[in-house]
């Protein structure tokens, strides 16, 4: 069968479209994933800190309903641990104390009892009837002044003390018999086991005559 002239120039045009096609698709650059990076900065929500309350371990003793070692916050007072312990005993002698002390770590207060001839007061606490006794021929373990003298007062009158034991009663007393009678209340840092805090504890509870 013999082909027209028409039927040759379309078969033409037709494989120089599909052949135009191809060249166009091959010029085509290659499509690419285009990445949006954010350059907002993003906020961490904030996160609250709690800082805990510092603590400190103090040991009660004596006139106290429950004596025992005890956690308080640091900052407490002397009453604060008084109270933690159940409150004074009847026969407490809360004069003889600081109630206002601020505690510290390892500290131990001894709560003394109110000597026998002090007369009640309102509220359980008690005050000395003014007239000192004698007690195997020695004043009582308070003077008038309610102060203790470093230079005369035994071991037992030195136990009563805040932060004073035993060991430290009889170091106190060991130190003034190898040494004499202290010259001053500061003085007691020269007493082994005694350091500045206990001295300021007891600062205004001893005196020397």
């Amino acid at each position: 069968m013999k082909l027209s002239i028409s039927h040759i120039i379309l078969g033409a045009l037709v494989v120089i479209a599909i052949a135009g096609g191809i060249f166009l698709a091959l010029r085509q650059p290659p499509s690419a994933n285009i990445a949006v990076v954010s350059l907002t900065p993003t906020l961490a929500p904030a996160v609250a800190v709690l800082t805990p309350q510092p603590r400190v371990g103090v040991y009660i003793s004596g006139a106290v309903v429950n004596p025992g070692v005890y956690i308080v916050n640091e900052g407490s007072r002397l009453a604060d641990i008084i109270l933690i312990a159940g409150g004074a005993a009847a026969d407490a002698d809360l004069t003889a104390v600081n109630l206002a002390a601020v505690l510290r770590d390892e500290q131990h207060w001894h709560i003394p009892k109110r000597s026998p001839n002090a007369t009640p007061l309102a509220g359980g606490l008690a005050a000395d009837s003014g007239e000192p006794t004698a007690v195997d021929g020695a004043l009582p373990n308070r003077p008038l002044n309610g102060k203790v003298d470093l230079n005369t007062a035994d071991v037992d009158i030195l136990k009563s003390l805040p932060g004073i034991g035993d060991t430290r009663a009889r170091a106190i007393v060991s130190h003034r018999e190898l040494n004499g009678a202290f010259p001053s209340v500061d003085a007691l840092l020269d007493v082994n086991g005694i350091g500045i805090g206990t001295l300021e504890a007891l600062r205004n509870l001893v005196e020397v005559r």
